[in-house]
């Protein structure tokens, strides 16, 4: 392992939190959720927690899970960009859809807020396949699966092309700050994987087990190097999603209090998006052997698969126990214990070279990430993992020098082709 090498530290703001119970606490503010200065917080919480990156999803639609708690509703660009104005080096890593944007839409879009941002943009590359969200788009149905990693491929291709011509002073869309601003893939499939390993700086994973994840982190390099790249350029990320106490006993007694407050509905509409319906299952009916039809299923199917392997590894006996299991994490690494507890298990992934990094995914936002970076990050640091803190202070520093990665993945592959 390099000796140069240093965890990546990213979050995921969703909502009120990641645990489907967290908006129903009693100082839960939902109705902040449309308030940019609700994401403004978040972000300066982060970049004190020296943090690299906000990370916001988008969805393009409600799931039908909205009836019963809050769900993501505000464009997550143009989010970003109010976040840029609040933040001096945080890194803002939004989505951007293959399926429903055009080339020129998303160059000119991912352009725009890294210039907003000077530098510290990422575009989070999604192949999508909800069948709501394609009819919001004027689609009739879905992209089949099999055939939206090669639309994404011709998209990345062409974006970056409208990049690397405006580079070059022929420009249709502005050049971005950093060349290229940073691109983030979160597909584990086989496809998705062949998909990452082309184009993907940062690929962001479920992994339970750190043999699971060291598997995942070299095969993904292993792929990288048989496209002709050097393996160090592609970071692997997998998301986190602690519940952090005094003691152990505290921190496990915080998660039930939050599983007992989970409007089941909710989380049964949530998997339901994931192609495993429930709706017809008793909650404390044991559970069905068989979830679903992964093959007939045109939605995101890895993550059928990390819940499926969720099950297997716990082996929850009824819906109920299985709602409570995936609350919070949904399928990522969920690890229960004192903020030293919670440090040990992120430096032996890191140490381990199961992850370059992690997404961290607080079970309420804004008060877990606030735990995290007050009493975990201190340990982190004093651990020599993290980045010199002073680092790139005073001087203007893209999202690219802060991570030490260069912009030449895409251009090596049109030299070498």
């Amino acid at each position: 392992m390099s000796i140069d090498r240093k965890l990546i530290l990213f979050v995921n703001a969703l909502v009120t939190g990641h645990h489907e119970a967290a908006w129903r606490l009693p100082g839960a503010q939902p109705g902040r959720l449309r308030d940019i200065a609700y994401y403004q917080e978040i972000a300066q919480i982060a970049e004190r927690g020296q943090f690299d990156a906000m990370f916001v999803a988008d969805f393009f639609v409600f799931y039908p899970g909205v009836q019963h708690s809050p769900r993501w509703e505000l464009d997550a660009v143009t989010l970003m960009a109010g976040v840029a104005a609040t933040t001096s080096h945080l890194g803002l890593i939004a989505t951007g859809s293959v399926t429903f944007s055009s080339p020129e839409e998303i160059a000119r879009t991912f352009s725009t807020l890294d210039h907003v941002s000077n530098g510290r943009a990422a575009w989070n590359i999604v192949t999508t396949g909800e069948p709501a969200a394609s009819a919001n788009y004027g689609q009739t149905k879905p992209v089949p699966h099999a055939q939206r990693y090669a639309r994404g491929a011709q998209t990345v291709e062409e974006v970056h092309a409208l990049w690397r011509a405006g580079e070059h002073g022929n420009a249709r869309i502005p050049a971005p700050v950093q060349g290229r601003p940073l691109l983030v893939q979160a597909g584990s499939s086989p496809d998705g994987r062949d998909f990452a390993a082309r184009y993907a700086d940062v690929v962001f994973t479920a992994q339970n087990t750190l043999e699971a994840a060291r598997e995942f982190r070299t095969d993904i390099r292993e792929r990288a190097r048989s496209n002709g790249r050097d393996p160090d350029s592609i970071k692997v990320i997998p998301g986190f999603s602690p519940s952090i106490g005094t003691t152990a006993d505290e921190a496990l007694r915080r998660k039930r209090e939050l599983d007992a407050l989970i409007a089941p509905e909710a989380s049964l509409a949530w998997l339901a998006g994931f192609g495993i319906d429930l709706s017809g299952v008793a909650l404390d009916a044991p559970l069905p052997a068989e979830l679903g039809d992964i093959e007939k299923f045109e939605g995101i199917r890895s993550r059928f698969s990390v819940i499926a392997g969720v099950i297997e590894r716990a082996r929850p006996q009824t819906v109920r126990e299985l709602l409570a299991l995936l609350a919070g994490s949904r399928g990522h690494v969920a690890v229960s214990g004192t903020p030293a507890d919670i440090a040990a298990h992120i430096e032996a992934w890191f140490r381990g070279e199961a992850a370059d990094g992690f997404m961290l995914m607080p079970h309420v936002l804004t008060e877990d990430l606030e735990t995290f970076v007050d009493e975990v990050v201190p340990l982190l640091a004093r651990a020599g993992i993290l980045r010199d803190p002073s680092a790139g202070i005073g001087q203007s520093q893209t999202l690219r020098e802060r991570l030490g990665m260069n912009e030449s993945t895409i251009d090596d592959q049109h030299e070498a082709g």
